[in-house]
């Protein structure tokens, strides 16, 4: 399930630190059922040593107004996308920010939530362009290191990462090994897609852009719904078709 919020900031402005997904990260939590929250946040869904929550969201959209060296600021009306395969973590989410509209607080900002849309896409093809609503994160550690090598869009690797990632989305969700083929590849790419956020205090090294994905339709949707790399619950790795209108 894909869901659009809109939102309107109390005051002038929307103010926010110039990375804010753990800001985003903590409000998604918050606005779920207290046990779903729990479960995702402590546990997830479990696939051998690796461990999945299964939802991803995007960056803000919204007037961008102006930034100084601490914040980014934001005409006070907003959009923010919120995807997940698992429909009781959507429908909780739902549910609460309805049911909790007068308590919602993203940071310091009080929200009032304005608008919620389910976004349902049309026949899916198996072969789409799509477009990031947040930058997507693909790593790899070497054996006995503790660091992360991010990879870019140039690497061949980067698209092989994501093909095996998706596939094991794929068995947590359908409950079966993916047979049939992926590709991905990078349509428009350049160095302005490149993105550094602090999450928790490290840096983490993430690509917009546009990318092509052929694949069976259930692969593709749950790209949609998943996100397309690593760290997708801290607000990396959204995509939709190109097609649809993001401000809208």
């Amino acid at each position: 399930m894909i869901l659009k919020f809109a939102f309107r900031a109390e005051g002038a402005a929307l103010k926010l630190p110039k990375s804010y997904n753990r800001l985003l990260q903590a409000f998604f939590y918050k606005n779920m059922d207290e046990q779903i929250a729990t479960f995702l946040h402590d546990r997830g869904y479990e696939l051998g040593k690796r461990k999945f929550k299964l939802f991803t969201f995007s960056k803000i959209f919204g007037k961008f107004l102006k930034k100084d060296n601490e914040f980014v600021y934001y005409k006070p009306t907003f959009r923010i996308y919120f995807a997940s395969p698992k429909n009781e973590v959507s429908i909780s989410t739902l549910r609460k920010m309805l049911l909790e509209n007068k308590d919602l607080f993203l940071g310091e900002n009080k929200l009032q939530l304005l608008n919620v849309e389910a976004i349902t896409l049309e026949e899916i093809p198996e072969e789409v362009e799509v477009k990031t609503l947040s930058p997507i994160v693909v790593y790899k550690t070497e054996p006995g290191s503790r660091f992360f090598n991010y990879l870019t869009p140039q690497d061949e690797e980067f698209y092989r990462l994501l093909r095996e990632n998706l596939k094991r989305k794929y068995m947590l969700v359908y409950g079966r090994p993916f047979e049939g083929n992926i590709e991905i590849e990078p349509v428009k790419v350049s160095e302005r897609d490149f993105k550094k956020v602090v999450f928790k205090g490290t840096l983490i090294k993430a690509w917009g852009g546009i990318y092509k994905i052929k694949a069976p339709k259930e692969m593709i949707n749950l790209a949609f719904e998943t996100g397309l790399g690593a760290k997708n619950s801290a607000g990396f790795g959204m995509v939709l078709p190109v097609e649809v209108k993001i401000y809208k």
